[in-house]
């Protein structure tokens, strides 16, 4: 398994963004002996479902080539006659081309995807210095590739050589044909031999894919580290996203500041959290926020309190358990009727003066300063 720098291993697959970096920077799959293979196939099929029309356009061509007597007969330009010779030789070529571009464009879709990388198509010293040449003519990775064509050459050559020895007697008995039985013998054979060449390419070129793929895709893997910066890079560090959610509430809190003439008693941190709650006797429901903030915000609610002459408590643990389970205008989380109930009943019945009571706040509903369960991180 491959490693990255600080050791780490590349067990995680390719995001997202690391295959589109990989795109850009022209990192793309690819394989030569492919092409090769699509080549030749395309090559073979066209010999031997066309080639009595290639041979005839090209046999006439010939003939024509070096008859010019026309040219003298007429008095024609020695450049127009060229003209024609060769415009002769075009339509079978274009024939022939045409289609294995086709297959090329369609073999390079399929297995990578066709991309024009504008940046390997500038100028890059490095391409014309004399050491990296060097570099790539005797460095290992020349060596693999030497190797891996010697190891194909002789596969196509075992394959050919093979074919070729189990139609020797046909090969031999060529010469005893008449011309045009040995012309279409000697067809058949080249054209089945060439076919069999293709079946060698076509192994190598199945071979070379996978092999190309499992080395693609092992360069993009990327390791966990690696995952975690880029998440950063996209989505901000952990500790800046955090203070954005934080922002966005006291966004949000600020605008419920408005309400807090409606609030009964505010319960603070008591500096980071304020809380303020109603509970509503005639419909006798369970209590409900009515204002809530943090740091600025909070010190916004305290000081309207102190100017309402609003009752205000501390208690820490409720503050902070009230903020992170309840929003603006709705009750307070179950769990907390006991200990609100108690707040609330000191307030209305012994205006908030005198000892404040005790209260208990449920251990899951403990939670530090940035909203972490206090209960979790204890175990932890």
């Amino acid at each position: 398994m491959a490693e990255s720098d600080e050791g780490q291993e590349r067990t995680e697959e390719p995001t997202a963004k690391r295959l589109e970096k990989a795109l850009e920077e022209g990192d793309v799959l690819g394989s030569r002996d492919l092409l090769i293979a699509v080549i030749m196939l395309g090559g073979a099929l066209q010999l031997s479902i066309g080639g009595h029309f290639y041979f005839t356009q090209f046999l006439g061509a010939f003939r024509n080539g070096i008859d010019i007597s026309d040219a003298f007969q007429r008095d024609l330009p020695l450049l127009n006659v060229v003209g024609e010779r060769f415009a002769d030789v075009i339509l079978p070529v274009a024939c022939f081309i045409l289609p294995l571009l086709v297959l090329l464009f369609v073999a390079q879709i399929a297995l990578g995807g066709m991309h024009f990388i504008p940046q390997n198509a500038m100028f890059k010293a490095s391409r014309i210095s004399p050491a990296t040449g060097l570099s790539r003519m005797f460095g290992s990775a020349a060596f693999v590739e030497l190797i891996k064509s010697i190891a194909k050459i002789g596969l196509v050559g075992a394959i050919g050589v093979s074919y070729l020895n189990s139609r020797m007697a046909e090969i031999m008995a060529i010469s005893r044909l008449p011309f045009e039985s040995a012309l279409v013998q000697a067809g058949s054979i080249v054209t089945s031999t060439l076919m069999m060449l293709v079946l060698g390419t076509v192994i190598i070129a199945a071979i070379d894919v996978l092999y190309q793929w499992n080395k693609h895709h092992s360069h993009l893997m990327m390791t966990k580290q690696e995952i975690r910066d880029e998440s950063k890079e996209s989505d901000g560090s952990p500790e800046v996203k955090q203070r954005i959610r934080q922002m966005q509430r006291e966004a949000a809190d600020r605008g419920s500041v408005a309400n807090i003439s409606d609030a009964q008693v505010i319960i603070t941190n008591p500096t980071h959290f304020a809380v303020g709650l109603r509970y509503d006797f005639e419909k006798g429901s369970a209590p409900k926020v009515v204002v809530k903030g943090t740091d600025q915000v909070a010190k916004t609610i305290r000081e309207m309190a102190a100017d309402q002459k609003l009752p205000v408590l501390e208690y820490p643990l409720l503050a902070r358990a009230i903020y992170f389970t309840s929003e603006v205008g709705s009750e307070i989380h179950a769990e907390l009727y006991r200990a609100v109930a108690t707040v609330l009943s000191f307030v209305l019945h012994a205006g908030a003066e005198g000892e404040k009571p005790e209260i208990e706040v449920p251990k899951e509903l403990r939670f530090d300063g940035n909203g972490r369960s206090m209960e979790k991180l204890n175990v932890e």
